[in-house]
């Protein structure tokens, strides 16, 4: 592995009460976000649907999600980074209630939906401003808020199984999670949440290599869903058990995603973010290679654990490696990236579902590894475009000096001043 300089070293990294406030709320996001393929388990029992129509929730939280991409840099600018990042956190809060509420496939359908906008505009808010927010040190920030995203599933997954013991069920667990945004807002309602000024931020098209990069995020993202979407179904089968033990043992998987995200978010302080790519893209396939074959509780259990460590790491590191190939543009490459993997689930699990009607869920689940090859090859090529890229002059007019690359302009201001003080 290659280490990256002394200046992304852990020294330099401070958690302040933004950073706090966009790891909780991402935290909460996440935790809606991985219901849909946890809670399908129940609703297909409830509604008595197909695979397509089970399908059909996580994919409606996708389009939402997709929408959401393409509209939030302009909505950013007309209403503000703060009004959009709370109104979102309300939005989606809208469409759990409404989730808990309907007892038809159209109203659960229609609220994912809902609740995907809502989450999108969150999810576009939040990274934006984590990046604009710490410069060149983002991925630490990324994948450390991607930590607090792991935390959070493990707690849908003990919130879950707690409910269905206590026969509450799975309404209360989601229900229960509101609480959190309305303290986030209450404790931080007058706390900045500022965008650059449009001044400041570079104008003129993507480059051609994030859309590359762009294409290997939406491989990533489709493994993932594949796993989270369809993991608890498919060792219920699997393993001959009932869905709330199958529910249960997701908590391996989850867990997996914790621990691997724990651990990157470490490591991404001395290393790459692309060459831990490459680590994790391994991990998940001898982890899809222990599940697959699995057809007794342990071995799906020792699958779904490894899948998570590196299905875990491939968003948080994919995304920075994405957004750092157009610096000082955070708001719209992270709008573009969340367009392209909310499209990733959006297509993942309807495909898979699709083929498991006309197969098998094992046959259909066939995809995952074929997804992965697919993210390294594109992540090969993307490396071989930044070992090669054109490099601005040193000195010429907007040149930035050598360390500022892929670091907001308010820290680079910073540093000039303060040289021009000690000199």
């Amino acid at each position: 592995m290659t280490r990256t300089s002394a200046e992304g070293g852990p020294t330099g990294f401070r958690r302040d009460r933004l950073t706090w406030l966009a790891y909780v709320v991402l935290a909460w996001f996440a935790y809606l976000q991985g219901a849909p393929g946890l809670v399908i388990t129940h609703l297909r029992d409830e509604l008595h649907l197909s695979y397509s129509a089970g399908g059909l929730h996580v994919a409606a939280f996708a389009a939402g999600s997709l929408t959401a991409g393409f509209i939030a840099a302009r909505l950013e600018r007309t209403v503000g980074r703060r009004t959009l990042f709370w109104s979102a956190a309300a939005l989606m809060g809208a469409g759990t209630i409404a989730l808990t509420a309907g007892h038809a496939a159209a109203v659960t359908i229609a609220s994912m939906l809902v609740m995907g906008v809502g989450g999108g505009l969150l999810l576009v808010a939040i990274q934006a401003a984590l990046v604009d927010h710490h410069g060149r040190r983002s991925a630490v920030a990324l994948t450390e808020a991607n930590v607090a995203a792991s935390i959070a599933y493990v707690v849908l997954i003990v919130a879950l199984s707690l409910s269905a013991v206590l026969h509450g069920g799975w309404r209360v667990a989601l229900l229960a999670s509101l609480v959190v945004p309305a303290l986030a807002w209450w404790t931080n309602r007058r706390l900045a949440i500022d965008a650059p000024p449009p001044s400041q931020v570079p104008q003129g098209r993507l480059p051609g290599v994030f859309w590359i990069a762009g294409a290997m995020l939406v491989c990533t993202t489709a493994a993932e869903w594949c796993v989270t979407a369809w993991g608890a179904t498919f060792v219920q089968g699997a393993a001959h058990v009932s869905s709330d033990v199958a529910v249960t043992l997701m908590v391996g998987y989850f867990g997996g995603v914790l621990a691997g995200r724990v651990v990157g978010s470490r490591l991404a302080r001395r290393y790459e973010p692309a060459h831990l790519l490459a680590v994790a893209l391994v991990v998940s396939v001898v982890g899809f290679a222990v599940l697959w074959p699995a057809t007794v509780p342990a071995q799906a259990l020792l699958g779904l654990s490894l899948l998570g460590i590196g299905l875990g790491n491939l968003f948080p590191m994919a995304l920075s490696v994405t957004v750092a190939l157009a610096p000082g543009r955070a708001a719209l490459a992270s709008g573009r990236a969340v367009s392209m993997t909310s499209l990733a689930v959006l297509l993942a699990p309807l495909t898979v579902g699709a083929l498991a009607d006309a197969t098998s869920l094992k046959a259909a689940l066939g995809v995952v590894p074929v997804v992965l090859v697919l993210a390294a090859a594109g992540l090969t090529v993307v490396q071989r475009a930044r070992a090669r890229g054109p490099r601005t002059p040193a000195g010429a007019p907007g040149a930035l000096r050598e360390g500022e690359l892929d670091r907001g302009e308010g820290e680079a201001e910073r540093d000039r001043a303060e040289s021009e003080r000690t000199t």
